[in-house]
């Protein structure tokens, strides 16, 4: 992959995605001195008929998100033309987007679900009162960031209205979240959104698309066939999660809900009712770390592409060290009966809660707290029983990992800039999930040398472990 240096006045810093449209990279505006995510257009595709309504296209996203200022939207700030490439300057998001955390065959939680839908339809709502049509809603054009929040992205094909919010005869959007009234070329409103977020609730409950196949195919499923129902896959799920997908996916918009306030609503709600709390405010750190291996996963597979040499290479998914008081029989033992509750996602919730406890028990118990239902949490706890109540002996820490103690120096307190100066350093090394795991340290760390000690811990790669550690210094 041909890496320019700069486009623009923007200098380039690496690259975050690459798609059919473009390549998406980091890059540094030295004007205003902060980090951005410049999208741009192949340029391939400026050369012939097309290239106009690409640039076009453009420009109409710099319009519609640039009219927008709300936190859960990505923020627009520049858009430009460099020789034959188009871009935009927009905020540079430290997280995964949704369509990567899904590409790792994972399903997340209910409360994260849930979690993830209301701070949607909180934006949309912002969007639709402003007189913007999305059009365009689906996994990958989420962002879910470090901190556990949603942002919503591409606003390439959104509808711009000054009178109402109607268009008739364009059919725009992405086949698998378009409405019936997009295939069909009928006069679309903010209902298209509302249809487009019930396919991403779906798919986000289930870990499968309510409609697929072929582009015929699955405009037929759209507009005629009426799908599963969610707990027809997932064993468990509150029977009102059936109705409100329902609803948000009924073929013709006056049956769905009037607008993405009553959709919010009726989910919080719903949630409320099946487990006596409020919806969270952000995804739970375990989701965060699962969005975050997904992002490495990604950079890992442009790494390849691209011909760089294997030893900088970010590790794939799965890739998780074995904790080495644990029997890697015993792990792969305890994954399965939880991939039985939760899918994929068991493996690294499994790795991760097994660094921190000390015996089967703890770890069972640890576990079932991430399961949503009292069924599933009996279910899961049975499997402990079968494993005969045993506890695995823990042996000291590998020599490798721990960071040697100053000789006559007094422990130091952990201060909130130790903190950012920590982050900064392990996020060079892992990435965007470095703010949630010094975050988890901190609580835990009793001095500053414990929170070196057990950030390190978590660098698979000894030479990116000891320029961490060199970069920190002695904690004095």
């Amino acid at each position: 992959m041909n890496v320019p240096r700069r486009l623009g006045k923007y200098e380039i810093l690496g690259v975050l995605g690459k798609g059919g449209m473009g390549t998406v990279y980091k890059a540094h505006d030295p004007v205003i001195d902060r980090t951005v995510a410049l999208k741009t257009i192949r340029r391939e595709l400026l050369d012939g008929g097309s290239g106009e309504s690409m640039v076009e296209r453009f420009r109409n996203e710099a319009r519609a998100a640039g009219r927008l200022n709300h936190p859960g939207i990505v923020a627009i700030y520049d858009f430009g033309e460099d020789a034959d490439v188009a871009y935009i300057a927009m905020e540079y998001v430290d997280g995964c987007g949704l369509g990567q955390f899904m590409k790792q065959d994972a399903r997340m939680p209910v409360g994260d679900v849930v979690s993830i839908m209301v701070q949607l339809l909180e934006a949309l709502e912002y969007v639709h009162l402003r007189g913007v049509i999305h059009r365009d809603i689906k996994a990958a054009n989420l962002l879910i960031t470090a901190a556990g929040k949603l942002k919503i992205t591409d606003f390439g094909i959104a509808r711009i209205d000054t009178a109402n919010l109607t268009q008739v005869g364009a059919i725009v959007g992405t086949p698998t979240a378009m409405a019936p009234e997009q295939f069909l070329g009928l006069g679309i409103d903010h209902r298209a959104d509302l249809f487009a977020s019930g396919v991403v609730f779906y798919e986000l409950l289930t870990g499968r698309r309510p409609f697929s196949g072929p582009i015929e195919a699955m405009a037929y499923q759209v507009c005629n066939v009426v799908q599963a129902p969610p707990s027809a896959q997932v064993a468990g799920l509150a029977p009102a999660f059936d109705a409100i997908a329902a609803k948000a996916l009924a073929k013709r918009a006056d049956d769905r809900y009037a607008d993405a306030a009553c959709f919010r609503l009726a989910l919080s709600e719903a949630y409320e009712q099946a487990f006596r709390a409020p919806p969270r405010a952000a995804v739970s750190e375990e989701t965060v770390v699962m969005t975050a291996e997904a992002v490495r996963a990604s950079l890992a597979a442009l790494q390849a592409k691209a011909d760089t040499p294997t030893s900088t290479a970010l590790p794939a998914t799965g890739a998780t060290a074995t904790p080495t008081q644990w029997q890697e029989d015993t792990l792969k033992t305890v994954e399965r009966q939880l991939a039985a509750y939760i899918g994929p996602l068991a493996r690294v919730i499994v790795r991760k809660a097994a660094t921190d406890a000390a015996d089967l028990g703890e770890l069972y118990t640890r576990l079932a707290d991430k399961l949503d239902t009292d069924e599933a949490r009996k279910g899961f706890r049975a499997g402990l029983t079968r494993l005969g109540l045993q506890a695995v002996p823990a042996p000291a820490a590998p020599a490798t990992t721990a960071t040697p103690a100053p000789t006559a120096t007094v422990p130091r307190e952990i201060g909130a800039a130790d903190l950012e100066r920590a982050g900064k350093a392990l996020a060079r090394a892992l990435g965007p999930i470095a703010s949630v795991l010094v975050k988890k340290a901190a609580r835990d760390a009793a001095d500053l040398a414990a929170l070196h000690a057990a950030l390190a811990a978590q660098i698979d790669d000894p030479a990116a472990r000891a320029r961490f550690l060199a970069e920190l210094g002695p904690a004095r």
